[in-house]
């Protein structure tokens, strides 16, 4: 019994077709199906989406972390219902998904999903030299990463819930000085550094950025062109972040959502390890120095 990974994440935007175009034209994922005014992307390397956006203005509607199987549902659905949290399940309610769990992540609300995937969309590994679609001489992101949210003005609540009723575990938390409350943390269910990752912001955000796995440093460069080359601007860049040490490039997609492009990202070699502790005040954004932009101050 184990949950697996970040699967797929469903976000809003503030003009769908505009979307659609910069997701299959500039970002290079392909659209594979339309259903109750949302569009289903994938990056092409395993057999389901990535990504669903809706037309509706910013942010994440909600997420979903592949499960091994049916008992991983019934198991976490005790769990949360045991916290006090109401918890929903639907059959068959996207491409390549056969059953979800989704209950409301607390204080912001955004749906969170425990998903089964259909038997033929799932694979032991991804192989991207066999992405259905080539379209772009594959300037494509290999998978979706991971995802970072804004959870409200103290991350503790989120952390501790998904601790305590979820089973991911910290790789970093920052706590605000004084030790009054946590900035942000960087949680995992699998081996690597982290599949979720939160920060407090403002009441209305709900979506600090969703990352796309790049495999190294050459093929963030070819990326960066090809955005560059669509009328995308880096927001910041490329790097390599001081928490997690993974490369990043950010950018804003056409309708306000932040993405980053992440490659390297470690593995966790000790599960039974304490998380790092940081405090607001250290170097946290840039093993290279880089400062912290301003414009990361402001979510969707």
């Amino acid at each position: 019994m184990a949950l697996q990974k970040l699967s797929h994440a469903t976000l809003r935007v503030k003009h769908l077709e505009e979307s659609v175009e910069f997701h299959t034209s500039v970002l290079g994922l392909e659209e594979i199906g339309r259903e109750d005014g949302r569009v289903y992307l994938t990056c092409g390397t395993d057999g389901t989406y990535d990504v669903a956006v809706t037309e509706g203005g910013t942010g994440v509607i909600s997420f979903a972390i592949a499960a091994d199987d049916e008992e991983d549902l019934a198991h976490y659905r005790k769990r949360v219902e045991g916290a006090g949290v109401e918890v929903r399940e639907m059959t068959d309610p996207d491409p390549g998904v056969v059953r979800v769990i989704e209950f409301d992540l607390p204080p912001q609300n955004q749906k969170m999903q425990i998903a089964l995937l259909k038997r033929e969309a799932r694979q032991h590994y991804y192989n991207p030299a066999q992405r259905a679609t080539n379209h772009l001489s594959a300037l494509a992101p290999v998978d979706l990463d991971h995802i970072t949210l804004r959870v409200g003005p103290d991350a503790t609540q989120t952390i501790e819930f998904l601790s305590t009723h979820v089973d991911f575990r910290a790789s970093d938390i920052v706590e605000f000085p004084g030790g009054a409350g946590r900035l942000a943390s960087w949680m995992h269910v699998g081996d690597y550094h982290h599949d979720v990752a939160m920060f407090a912001g403002a009441p209305h955000e709900t979506l600090d950025h969703l990352a796309w796995n790049i495999p190294n440093i050459e093929f963030m460069k070819l990326m960066l062109d090809q955005l560059a080359r669509g009328g995308i601007t880096t927001e910041a860049g490329p790097g390599r972040h001081a928490v997690g040490s993974n490369l990043y490039s950010y950018f804003r997609t056409p309708c306000g959502n932040r993405y980053e492009l992440s490659g390297e990202m470690p593995r966790c070699v000790d599960r039974k390890a304490g998380p790092k502790m940081w405090t607001a005040d250290q170097q946290i954004f840039s093993s290279w120095g880089a400062a912290f932009p301003e414009s990361f101050k402001i979510g969707s």
